[in-house]
């Protein structure tokens, strides 16, 4: 009997294992695709809407934006929702044809009482409140909530919390923009009091670094800006001089470090820059994005915006387009996650408005947004 090709006997199995290894390096590249961070979608703009609900107990639950003062720290909430909610439940009183936004107006400011967790009847209950800062979380004490009434009806109308520091949460006084969150616990767990969490704070970008960061964004912008008007020609102005983490809102930029996770530090910007067209009108692009230090990670956050000067003041460019700019760029620090949140405000030049608001830049989330100045004001 004569002996079988040795060749054709290995050659089947040097091809198998050939496609073998090509299917595991293809399948290595598909789960490394798979599992690769990507920017999330841009958004537009901030909305007032929320998380913050009131349960079937009476209790709020939810996000709100707010700012700290020597007094007291001012939670806040734009969502008309639920401010219909609260005065169908507790202030009947103020409906007129179901609903309160008439007798809000003519009342100004309406107080629900205080907020303790005793209450039963009356007024809202919130069961653990606390906030978030730059300098970390701490717990918080409730001691008022307002309705707000508005001369636009339901726009403009607010709900504020008032809380004080708690006693018990050991920490530096609440100054400047936070993250309230008001959330409730298994009656069955174990109560501990709140304690102050220190937020590790990160350095800000050196100052090489944070030019490298602002030209990024500005070339990025022009470059969406392009895509998105065609035949509009813009360049900068030959006097431009970016103005870094200061309160001016023309040639200016917000620069910061925030923790995108525990062990990764990006960069947030907010630029707010002069473009003259070929017809030699000023413009102001706005735009934010956040960097890694090697610019290696883009990430648009809000996608720029194109507004007009007339008379030196901003004035929305086009009717249709959006009018809108961000300042005041913060990290606050988030619940559950150790990553940052961004505190920033939107301004509408059209409506002469401004909105307080928190972004979660991992999905470019809304977290929480008020309006805090409009023509209803």
């Amino acid at each position: 009997m004569p002996l079988p090709n040795i060749r054709l006997l290995i050659a089947p199995l040097i091809l198998g294992a050939g496609l073998s290894v090509g299917a595991c390096r293809g399948a290595g590249r598909w789960l490394g695709e798979l599992f690769r961070e990507r920017p999330p979608s841009p958004l537009d703009s901030m909305s007032v809407a929320s998380d913050v609900r009131l349960d079937s107990l009476g209790y709020l639950v939810g996000s709100f934006v707010g700012e700290g003062t020597s007094r007291a720290v001012h939670l806040l909430s734009s969502d008309t929702a639920l401010v219909a909610g609260l005065v169908r439940r507790y202030r009947r009183d103020l409906l007129q044809a179901d609903q309160p936004w008439g007798p809000l107006a003519r009342e100004g400011v309406v107080s629900l009482g205080s907020a303790g967790g005793r209450r039963t009847t009356g007024s809202p209950r919130i069961e653990h409140a606390a906030v978030g800062s730059p300098l970390g979380q701490t717990g918080v004490v409730p001691r008022a909530i307002l309705l707000r009434g508005s001369s636009c009806g339901s726009r403009g109308t607010q709900v504020e919390i008032i809380v004080d520091q708690d006693r018990g949460s050991r920490g530096p006084p609440l100054r400047g923009p936070v993250l309230g969150s008001l959330t409730r616990t298994d009656s069955s767990a174990p109560q501990t009091k709140p304690e102050f969490r220190r937020r590790e704070p990160l350095a800000p970008p050196a100052t090489a670094l944070a030019d490298e960061l602002v030209a990024r964004t500005g070339r990025a912008m022009d470059s969406m800006l392009a895509a998105r008007f065609p035949s509009l020609v813009l360049r900068g102005p030959a006097d431009a001089r970016i103005e870094t983490n200061t309160l001016s809102d023309v040639d200016a930029a917000d620069v910061i470090s925030f923790r995108s996770a525990p062990e990764k530090v990006r960069f947030a910007v907010s630029l707010r820059e002069r473009r003259i067209t070929a017809g030699h009108d000023t413009l102001l692009a706005a735009t934010v994005m956040a960097w890694d230090s090697a610019g290696a990670w883009q990430q648009t956050i809000f996608r720029p915006t194109l507004l007009s000067f007339r008379r030196g003041r901003l004035a929305p460019y086009g009717a249709l387009r959006r009018s809108i700019f961000w300042r005041r760029l913060q990290p606050i620090s988030d619940f559950g996650f150790q990553r940052d949140n961004l505190w920033m405000e939107q301004v509408d030049v059209a409506e002469g408005s401004v909105i307080w608001g928190i972004i979660q830049p991992g999905g470019n989330v809304v977290v929480a947004a008020a309006e805090v100045d409009s023509p209803c004001r």
